[in-house]
């Protein structure tokens, strides 16, 4: 990977495509409850599972009967295009539109009040340009966004920022920041650090400011304009932006686009740096999925179950100044709550360590690792007052930290 660029200038991109409808959606249900079954009829629209904190309910992308559920995902054999009837948005504000807006998709975790609202438009890794067709084709309907936005959030002065180089019209009473168009400046802790100057650890909220990023303010103003929830998502896919379907196989995308996988091929939903390799071509995109790469058996990153080397490039490479490489050794041995010492939950989880880790170890699936265990040991801690008699069934909330969009 010694020819990947960092840019995140985007350039002259083309318009938003539509994508095709596939004949079968793999929808995924991470941290909701289904409410329907196997072979229920849905519609476009109708909810298929609630939402067990703020991300937002899923529906049904389209219409068609379900043909399997886990507790992974649901997969659903699409028929006609039935749409379940819209539903009118509240006239109210505050926390009455916030609800509202969950029961419809919208992740509201970063709808609450603040002084400071700031909208993201910096791309957020090299080769995702889906924040430019949305400013550019769309901006109607993320000025709306942003108005419903404002009336949960009631914030006092709005920040744009933008990575420099790259096109972004201002909104009305809007200071725009501009950042080197350069990884990881897109990632939201990086972005409010170039606003208010704080950093914040990854997965909590700041204390006096809100971020949003122009595809949130795009889909909460389609929710708005159209009475209809989420059910789609926008991605970056072979140079060219496209509106899809969640649950859309990553096979299709990728014939759909002309490309095809061999086998010892990554398909990465995401980017190339912080993206997820698919467990296989039926695997369905979220409503999180950014872009979708392919990466040859040849150019793929292939891990080595070697040592540490000690060089320290990913300690000077880190934005966020911790010890990536010590972290990684940790949870090698399974030593996982020696990694708070080394200060594991700054990682922002750029991906920057492993790339240039010299040895070729995989530093970020490491700390990804240590964060989920350390989650589990939490949620299994039962507090000191807790009745005797029920420890065997009370458990304190899940105090996992927030995943970024991975």
């Amino acid at each position: 990977m010694t020819d990947f660029s960092f840019s995140l200038l985007t350039g002259e991109t083309g318009p938003l495509v539509k994508g095709a409808r596939p004949d079968r959606l793999r929808v995924p249900l991470q941290g909701h409850r289904p409410v329907l079954a196997e072979g229920d009829q849905v519609l476009a629209g109708t909810l298929i599972a609630e939402a067990g904190d703020d991300r937002g309910d899923m529906h049904a992308p389209l219409a068609g009967t379900i043909r399997a559920v886990d507790r992974f995902a649901m997969l659903i054999e699409t028929t006609d295009d039935g749409r379940a009837e819209p539903q009118a948005a509240p006239s109210e504000g505050g926390d009455i539109l916030r609800r509202w807006l969950r029961s419809m998709g919208i992740d509201v975790r970063p709808l609450r009040r603040a002084p400071v609202l700031i909208v993201n438009a910096v791309p957020p890794e090299p080769g995702i340009s889906i924040h430019d067709p949305l400013l550019r084709d769309y901006r109607k309907t993320v000025d709306l966004g942003l108005d419903t936005a404002r009336r949960v959030i009631d914030h006092s002065r709005l920040f744009l920022v933008a990575a420099r180089g790259n096109r972004a019209n201002a909104f009305a009473d809007c200071t725009v920041v501009h950042v080197p168009p350069v990884y990881p400046n897109g990632l939201d802790p990086l972005v409010v650090r170039a606003v208010t100057g704080g950093e914040t650890l990854p997965g909590r909220h700041p204390d006096n400011a809100v971020i949003l990023s122009v595809r949130d303010l795009y889909f909460i103003g389609r929710v708005m304009e159209t009475g209809r929830p989420v059910t789609q998502t926008v991605m970056t896919i072979a140079g060219q932006n496209r509106l899809v379907h969640v649950g859309t196989p990553a096979g299709f995308l990728v014939a759909e686009a002309g490309g095809g996988v061999e086998d010892g091929d990554h398909v990465i939903l995401g980017g190339l740096m912080r993206g997820i390799p698919a467990l296989n071509i039926d695997q369905g995109v979220d409503k999180d999925t950014t872009g979708l790469h392919i990466l040859s058996k040849t150019r793929a990153f292939v891990p080595v179950d070697g040592p540490c080397l000690g060089c320290g490039e990913c300690e000077r490479r880190c934005p966020a100044r911790i010890m990536p490489g010590m972290i990684s050794r940790c949870a090698e041995f399974k030593q996982f709550a020696r990694t708070e010492t080394f200060h594991i939950h700054s990682c922002i989880e750029c991906g920057i360590c492993g790339y240039w880790c010299k040895a070729r170890r995989p530093l970020l699936q490491y700390i990804r690792l240590a964060k989920y265990e350390l989650a589990l040991l939490r949620s299994a801690i039962v507090p000191a007052d807790t009745p005797a008699n029920d420890q065997g069934r009370s458990r304190p909330a899940d105090t996992r930290p927030e995943k970024n969009d991975a």
